[in-house]
C-alpha cells in the first residue's frame, strides 16, 4: 500500500503548550512563545490612541527611567511623565500633545529620541524629521512631588538648535536618530546627539544639562580627541542611533549610513577620547538597516559585543581597534533571506537599552546575560523574536497573522503584538515592588503593560509540546508505518532536545519516533487513529524552533501486509532480469 501524505497544520492541532504554528507569507514556522502575553499583566492601562506619550515608538532612547518615574515620548502624541504605583499601575504626571518647539510659533508631537541627566534631573526631547527641541526640569517630582517645568523657550536664539552656541565651531544640531530610532542619550550630566541630517561627519556633540556647555568630540579630518593607537576616522557616516553602556561609560555612535561606528570612552568625563570602529574593515560595512547593541558581559568582556552592521548583525571583539585595527568578527547573522533566516524587510532592532544584569532600571534578563530579544518595525516581527546565537538565527514569525498559539499557560493569554518598538524596562514604585513596564507602537501597543517581577514576561516557555491529528485511512485501515518528514529542520540549541512520538490508536499508547532515521516507524501497537506529538526540552532563553520555509511538517502513513508485520512468516520478492 502507498503512503498517504498529511500536512501537520494548524487546523490539525489537538493541542498546543508553550508554542505557537503559523502559516503567512510562505513561513510555516514552529515556536516557543514568551511567558508574558495580553492577559496575565498586573495593569494593561491606556484606552487607545493619544493617551499622552504612550505611542512609543523610538529605539532604543523611546523612554527613561528615573526611580518611581517613567519618561516616554510617543508618535503623534507628545511627551509624558509617569508614576509607578506600588500596586504596579501608573499615575500621569504630566502631559503635553506638542511638546516639541520648532520655532518661535509652533510645536510638534511626532518623538521618538528623550534622554535625561538624572544627576541634574533635566532632560530633553528631539525628533528625527523636524528641527527643534525641548528642554525639562522634573526635580519637582522626585520623592513623590507634583511640579513639572518646562522650559518657557530653549535657550539659544534659534529654538531649533540643540547644538549651535558657543563651542559648536559652527555645527546646527536640530534633529536626533534615524527614522524610528533615536539619536539621544545620556551619560552623566551630558547628553549626547547623533543627528539624522549629515552636518557632523566624523565627530560626536554633547551638551551639558548642568550648566549648557556644547562640546564637539572629533574632527572632519577624524584625527581630533582620537584615544591614543585608534585608527583615524576615514568613513563618513551619519544619521545615527545611540547606545548607552553605563557599565563602562561609553557612548555608541552606530551610523546607518556606512554602519561603522565610534564609542566615546569615558562619556561622562570631563576628558572623553574617541574609538573608531571600521566595519567595513572588517567586511560587514555599508549602510546599516540593522540596529542595535548586546554586550554579554560588560564586566569581563566589555569590548565582545553583538552590533548592527550591512544586512546583518554581527558578534564582534573592539579590542583590535584600540591599536588602530579593524574589530575582529566572530559570527554573524544574515537578516532578510530564508535559505540561510528570515525575511523581515525592516529595520532590524535587537539588544538592550542597558547592558548591566543588575541593579535598576535594567532590560536584561538578570539570569540569561546571553539572551538577545528582537523587537518589531513595520509590522515585520510584531509577535517579537530572540537570537539563537549557536545555530546563527533570528528566531521569529514574519508577522502574527495565521498563528495558533498557547493562550494558556500562566494565564498569558495570547502574544503581545506591536507595529514598533516593545521594550520592557524592570523599574521599582517607592516602596521597592519592582515591575516590568512594557511599552510599544501600533497593534497592541499605545498603552503601557506592567507585569510582576517574577513573571519574567520575555522569557520563553521553553519546554513546549503540540500534538496532531487525528489522520485515519480509507475504510478505517490499520496504521502499521509511519514516516514524519521536515523534522531534520528544527533548529535545537545546546542543552535542549526534540523528541517526537506518534500512536496510531488515537493517543492512547505514544512510541518514540527516531527523527534522525530516514527509515520509517513501525508501529507494535494495532490501531486506525494517527497522532503525531512534538515534545520540546528547551530553557528561558532558547528552545527548538522551526524557522518554516522549507514548508510544513508531513506525516506519511500507511497499512503493511500481513507477512511484512510479522517476523515468523519468511517471504521473499523473486527478482528477474528484463531482456
Amino acid at each position: 500500500m502507498a503512503f498517504k501524505t498529511e500536512a501537520l497544520e494548524r487546523g490539525d492541532i489537538i493541542s498546543i503548550v508553550g508554542a505557537a504554528q503559523n502559516n503567512y507569507e510562505g513561513q510555516v514556522g514552529i515556536q516557543p512563545v514568551t511567558k508574558g502575553g495580553y492577559s496575565n499583566t498586573v495593569v494593561n492601562s491606556g484606552s487607545g490612541d493619544y493617551d499622552g506619550g504612550d505611542r512609543v515608538i523610538g529605539f532604543p532612547n523611546g523612554f527613561e527611567v528615573d526611580g518611581d518615574l517613567l519618561f516616554t515620548v510617543g508618535w503623534g502624541d507628545g511627551f509624558a511623565v509617569r508614576r509607578l504605583n506600588n500596586d504596579g499601575s501608573l499615575t500621569e504626571l504630566y502631559e503635553e500633545n506638542n511638546f516639541l518647539y520648532r520655532d518661535t510659533s509652533s510645536s510638534y508631537n511626532h518623538l521618538q529620541s528623550v534622554a535625561i541627566s538624572t544627576t541634574q534631573q533635566k532632560g530633553v526631547v528631539m525628533t528625527y524629521n523636524v528641527d527643534g527641541y525641548t528642554t525639562f526640569d522634573y526635580s519637582g517630582l522626585v520623592n513623590g512631588g507634583t511640579t513639572f517645568v518646562k522650559d518657557a523657550r530653549p535657550t539659544h536664539s534659534n529654538p531649533q538648535r540643540f547644538i549651535g552656541g558657543a563651542g559648536s565651531s559652527g555645527l546646527n544640531i536640530s534633529s536626533a536618530g534615524l527614522y524610528y530610532t533615536s539619536g539621544l542619550v545620556a551619560a552623566g550630566d551630558w547628553i549626547y546627539v547623533g543627528e539624522y541630517d549629515a552636518r557632523h561627519y566624523r565627530r560626536c556633540v554633547r551638551r551639558s544639562m548642568a550648566d549648557g556647555t556644547e562640546e564637539v568630540l572629533g574632527s572632519e579630518d577624524g584625527t581630533a580627541d582620537k584615544l591614543s593607537g585608534s585608527a583615524t576616522v576615514d568613513r563618513n557616516g551619519y544619521r545615527h542611533t545611540l547606545f548607552y553602556d553605563e557599565v563602562n561609560d561609553r557612548v555608541f555612535y552606530m551610523a546607518y549610513y556606512n554602519s561603522n561606528f565610534q564609542v566615546v570612552l569615558d562619556a561622562s568625563t570631563s576628558t572623553p577620547e574617541l574609538l573608531w570602529c571600521d566595519m567595513g574593515d572588517a567586511g560587514a560595512g555599508d549602510d546599516g538597516y540593522e540596529q542595535g547593541l548586546f554586550i554579554p558581559d560588560p564586566t569581563n568582556a566589555p569590548n565582545r559585543m553583538w552590533v548592527g552592521a550591512n544586512t546583518r548583525m554581527v558578534d564582534v571583539d573592539i579590542t583590535p581597534c584600540l591599536t588602530g585595527s579593524a574589530p575582529t568578527v566572530h559570527n554573524t547573522i544574515m537578516i532578510n533571506d530564508t535559505t540561510a533566516n528570515i525575511v523581515l524587510d525592516n529595520l532590524f532592532r535587537f539588544g538592550n537599552k542597558y547592558q548591566k544584569t543588575s541593579g535598576l532600571p535594567m532590560d536584561k534578563d538578570p539570569s540569561y546575560s546571553n539572551y538577545i530579544r528582537t523587537y518589531a518595525d513595520r509590522d515585520r516581527n510584531r509577535s517579537l523574536g530572540w537570537v539563537d546565537t549557536v545555530n546563527l538565527k533570528t528566531v521569529s514569525f514574519i508577522r502574527h497573522n495565521n498563528i495558533t498559539e498557547d493562550e494558556t499557560t500562566g494565564g498569558r493569554g495570547r502574544s503581545c503584538r506591536y507595529s514598533y518598538g516593545g521594550h520592557h524596562v524592570l523599574m521599582a514604585s517607592a516602596n521597592g515592588t519592582k515591575y516590568w513596564v512594557q511599552t510599544g507602537y501600533g497593534y497592541d501597543g499605545h498603552r503601557f503593560k506592567t507585569y510582576t517581577e517574577a513573571t519574567y514576561p520575555k522569557r520563553l516557555i521553553g519546554n513546549w509540546e503540540i500534538v496532531y491529528g487525528t489522520y485515519t485511512l480509507a475504510n478505517s485501515a490499520a496504521i502499521d508505518e509511519v514516516f514524519v518528514s521536515n523534522v531534520d529542520k528544527f533548529k535545537i540549541p545546546s542543552s535542549c532536545s526534540l523528541t517526537v512520538y506518534v500512536s496510531n490508536n488515537n493517543g492512547s499508547n505514544w512510541e518514540t519516533y527516531d527523527h534522525t532515521s530516514t527509515n520509517a516507524h513501525q508501529f507494535s501497537t494495532t490501531g486506525t487513529q494517527l497522532r503525531v506529538k512534538l515534545s520540546a526540552s528547551g530553557q528561558p532563553d532558547k528552545s527548538p524552533y522551526y524557522m518554516g520555509f522549507d514548508g510544513p511538517l508531513s506525516v506519511h502513513y500507511k497499512s503493511l501486509h500481513d507477512a511484512a508485520k510479522d517476523a515468523n512468516i519468511k517471504y521473499k520478492v523473486t527478482r528477474k532480469r528484463l531482456r
